[in-house]
């Protein structure tokens, strides 16, 4: 039997074990939450979460590797984090002052966020006009 399939097991058997040790439906809402019991539950769902998560990245970055497909990757991460960069770069930083002057956001914020929105919007006209132009390419194909 594969590891893999061992650890499954074992972990269905903890989340089964787990399962019944909770507390029952008549028991308050506050009390249930402080249970170690539902704590466990809890610790072994994230645990489950991160090992899905972490094997995924690994079979991912495998993927890349094996299929030639780094190159690609590479130049739209490239590209990605070119438009953050001039993104931010365009963006003006200025204190958002209330009507009483009480401070809303530093210069640093204000700068970041109009950096993500410009992102955005930069990224929303390119997956826009990769649709009109892949519409436009497909109906002169045919």
């Amino acid at each position: 039997m594969k590891i893999y399939k061992i650890f499954l097991i074992i972990a269905g058997i903890i989340g089964a074990v787990l399962w019944f040790m909770l507390p029952s439906s008549d028991m308050p809402v506050e009390e249930a939450a402080t249970d170690s019991n539902v704590n466990l539950m809890f610790i072994v769902s994230y645990v489950l979460f991160g090992i899905a998560v972490l094997i995924t990245v690994i079979f991912s970055i495998k993927s890349l590797f094996s299929h030639h497909k780094l190159k690609e990757m590479l130049i739209s991460l490239v590209a990605f984090v070119a438009i953050l960069v001039v993104s931010y770069a365009l963006a003006s930083g200025s204190e958002v002052t209330s009507s009483d002057g009480s401070m809303l956001a530093t210069a640093e914020t204000s700068r970041l966020v109009g950096g993500g929105l410009i992102a955005f919007y930069i990224l929303a006209v390119i997956a826009i006009l990769a649709m009109i132009l892949s519409s436009v390419k497909k109906i002169l194909m045919k």
